[in-house]
């Protein structure tokens, strides 16, 4: 008889508009059926997920799926931190489950949003280390801050779109919701002055649209920001959106969602393991980090090579 296995699925029951309250009984059947012994831990507050990951961490947990949106698995992984702020994952694996608003993290895993696909790809797929971003950062209150992330950290008008975005309704799903919350942002913002280094050598100096630090390849609800970004190389791929106009912004914006902007006027491209950024002038500039709005700069990014163990499928 085939030996039963365990998983723990942390939820955040409300991502989604509600669709991983919905999914998560779903889940939880057909990994039965797979003989899997399951135990379900809903969030209730946010910030929650960080909190019963630290827990399931430290308790021996073997496996850890999340499931709700890329914010969601952003606040999970928080808990892989210790009190000092260092790195502690111990035995566990985890894996994402889909069911949030913008979906960017799951189209580079590949991870599927059907119940019964979801527990097959867990049950098939196997652990590999997976790298993730450490950022040192100001909280927006002026605070030092540090913060992991999985797929994108950003600063400029990214900044900006989270906080339109968090605030406004999801039901548009992803895609409109953060393509709306993105054209609202251009009419407002004003172009940032910033330092930018890379692995210690000058990169961007001047104003700039926005300045993204990707470990995955989308953000924003689809936009292909950085087409050639692998989350296991051990390298961020630097893509740097410079002094451009809100024409020339919405223009680009097409480009980016199919991946084609690179080498376009006023982009560039760079890969990087430590990424240094600072303003120049007096304006802040907001981070958006995996759809989050954790502060602003000045900010440190470091690549943690093969941070964390993931499920992924060949």
């Amino acid at each position: 008889m085939t030996e039963r296995k365990s998983i723990d699925v942390v939820v955040n029951p409300r991502a989604g508009a509600g669709r991983a309250a919905k999914l998560v009984g779903d889940l939880v059947r057909e990994l039965a059926k797979k003989r899997y012994d399951v135990e379900v831990h809903r969030t209730e507050r946010p910030g929650h997920a960080g909190q019963i990951v630290r827990d399931l961490v430290s308790g021996g947990a073997k496996t850890i799926a999340v499931m709700g949106g890329d914010g969601s698995f952003h606040e999970a992984v928080q808990g892989l931190l210790d009190d000092e702020g260092k790195l502690a994952v111990k035995d566990a694996t985890l894996a994402f489950v889909p069911a949030g608003t913008g979906g960017d993290l799951k189209k580079t895993l590949g991870v599927p949003d059907d119940a019964i696909e979801i527990a097959r790809y867990i049950d098939e797929a196997t652990p590999r280390r997976m790298d993730l971003g450490q950022l040192d950062h100001k909280t927006h209150d002026g605070r030092e801050g540090r913060r992991l992330f999985v797929n994108i950290a950003s600063f400029g008008v990214g900044g900006l779109v989270d906080k339109l975005v968090n605030e406004g309704p999801k039901w548009l799903g992803g895609r409109v919701t953060f393509f709306v919350g993105t054209l609202r942002a251009s009419v407002s913002y004003k172009n940032v002055r910033v330092k930018v280094t890379t692995d210690g050598e000058p990169f961007f100096d001047g104003p700039m649209y926005a300045i993204s630090v990707a470990n995955g390849r989308y953000f924003g609800g689809g936009m292909l920001i950085a087409p050639d970004a692998d989350l296991f190389d051990g390298l961020f791929d630097v893509v740097a959106l410079g002094d451009m106009n809100r024409i020339q912004s919405t223009l680009l914006a097409t480009k980016i969602y199919r991946g084609a902007h690179l080498g376009q006027p006023m982009v560039t491209h760079r890969r990087a393991r430590v990424v240094h950024a600072v303003t120049t002038g007096v304006e802040d500039c907001l981070l958006d980090v995996d759809g989050e709005a954790p502060g602003k700069l000045e900010s440190t990014f470091t690549v943690l090579e093969g941070a964390v163990p993931v499920l992924v499928r060949a």
